[in-house]
């Protein structure tokens, strides 16, 4: 600090607290205490947000960390330190506890507040300054007691420190509340999504726009001729309808049809990938055709970065599961299963792996983008779940997919519906962006407010409170006084 508010002075913590003190050994140890391992300190808040743990003093003395109330806990060992694992004890059973070794301690001697050094140590910019100093092997370094000792704080009068802690509580419960609402949009944005699919899928997204079309025609014509020409092959003629209808009642254009039905009369279609022995680890090369995983359809994300590949003359051997661009792909495993995803059309065929499905839409009866969101709605997720209940492992079979009901209208009304989804979609996810943006802004806001407070910037100097030098000189004073033996004795 280039220049010191009136009354600050700037001091080592180890002039200010002591470290690591012990609970006064005449302490009676049949006394209940809380015990506090490091998950029962909340990152977020910096609270101890679980005492439920209580033991008696004798169990725990040996082999863990002291503190009472008042004392500031500071987590030493990554990555706890870098999450915010830095607390005030308090309310404590009989004001005593033990927990983790992986806690340095540290007690105020009196000049500073609790509440002032811990926000202080909170800070993401002294967390980062802390890793820094961190020691040992990876996965097991510690911040060392000696930086802690070694750590300058910019001192205020107590009464100011007081001010100042009770100005960022009452900042900070502004700010947690903002966080809490923004935080909730993300939650509202998939309702609100749901609710527009819903809305979509059962008409109502486009009844307007059926009406002023005066739109009479049914997708039945269609289905009907398609349904006429399949019977001329053996293997077309398989195809079979939904098995079973919810019973929302759709729009008069509208029917409810199969992705079997809805599936291209192509050869291989509608299909899964290989199975077991067929497609195996030792088949994998660095290049050639590649192959797409569940995790490529959850994530909508076909980059080759990081891609595995197969042989060309493997893929020639699995051309039954190869996929194009445009083509609709479907996890057929999962919690539940049912997340869709569309090949792109700017890459080079490749082959589905097991646990997904493939599906070519008749462009006569719909597209790909228009299944990708009817499967997605909760009138086919339902059916899905379903289908997957009572079983241990969530899995669709390709058979049950095959006759699940597609509500599907005439092809004219699929475009219309798709344009208004991402139409929604779009203005949800900007309204997303921006809360994402406030809430990030929100964080920064409350490190530039605790820079403030530890330069004296954000509550005014009294010129009546005690200087922090002045005080300091008489707690020196008053120690030295002490009885040698209660000198360094824990509080209990």
């Amino acid at each position: 600090m280039s220049e010191m508010p009136r009354g600050w002075v700037e001091i080592t913590l180890n002039d200010l607290c002591e470290f690591n003190p012990k609970h006064d050994p005449e302490t009676d140890r049949s006394l209940e205490v809380n015990f506090v391992p490091m998950p029962a300190v909340d990152d977020e808040t910096g609270t101890i947000a679980d005492k439920s743990n209580v033991r008696p003093l004798s169990e725990v003395w040996k082999g863990y960390t002291h503190f009472s109330d008042e004392d500031v806990i500071f987590a030493k060992i990554t990555p706890c330190m870098e999450n915010g694992k830095i607390a005030v004890a308090r309310d404590l059973a009989n004001g005593m506890a033990c927990g983790s070794t992986e806690f340095h301690v540290l007690r105020s001697k009196g000049a500073v507040e609790p509440d002032y050094l811990w926000r202080f140590l909170r800070r993401k910019s002294f967390r980062k300054l802390a890793e820094r100093s961190m020691t040992g092997a990876v996965g097991q370094r510690r911040v060392p007691k000696q930086f802690l000792e070694a750590t300058v704080l910019a001192l205020p009068p107590l009464a100011e420190q007081k001010r100042i802690a009770a100005k960022l509580d009452a900042l900070n419960a502004k700010s947690a509340r903002a966080r809490t609402e923004l935080a909730r949009i993300e939650t509202l944005v998939s309702r609100y999504k749901q609710a527009v699919l819903s809305k979509a899928f059962s008409g109502e997204l486009t009844r307007e726009w059926r009406a002023a079309a005066n739109q009479s025609d049914t997708i039945d014509a269609v289905l009907k001729f398609i349904r006429s020409s399949r019977r001329n092959s053996p293997k077309l003629a398989r195809r079979k309808a939904a098995s079973g209808v919810p019973q929302a009642v759709l729009p008069e254009t509208w029917r409810w049809i199969s992705p079997d039905e809805l599936a291209s009369d192509d050869p291989y279609s509608i299909g899964i990938g290989p199975f077991g022995s067929n497609l195996v680890k030792g088949d994998y090369r660095a290049r050639g055709v590649r192959l797409v995983f569940v995790r490529d359809i959850r994530r909508e994300n076909f980059s080759l970065e990081n891609a595995v590949f197969i042989s060309e003359a493997k893929a020639d051997e699995l051309h039954q599961h190869s996929v194009t661009g445009g083509d609709l792909l479907i996890t057929k495993m999962g919690d539940p299963p049912g997340d869709t995803a569309i090949f792109p059309n700017e890459q080079a065929a490749a082959v589905i792996t097991a646990d997904c499905i493939k599906v070519r839409p008749h462009l006569e009866l719909t597209f790909s983008k228009f299944l990708y969101w009817a499967i997605r709605s909760n009138i086919v997720k339902e059916q899905i779940l379903e289908e997957t209940k009572g079983v241990a492992q969530q899995k669709l079979s390709l058979d049950r997919f095959r006759q699940i009901a597609i509500p599907t209208p005439p092809i004219e009304e699929q475009h219309e519906i798709v344009r208004r989804i991402e139409s929604a979609f779009a203005k949800i996810d900007r309204l997303a962006a921006e809360a994402r943006r406030a809430l990030n802004l929100v964080g920064k806001l409350d490190e530039a407010i605790l820079a403030k407070a530890f330069r004296g910037e954000l509550v005014p100097q009294d010129e009546n409170d005690e200087p922090a030098e002045k005080l300091l000189e008489r707690i020196r004073a008053e120690r030295a006084a002490a009885p040698k033996g209660r000198r360094g004795r824990g509080r209990h």
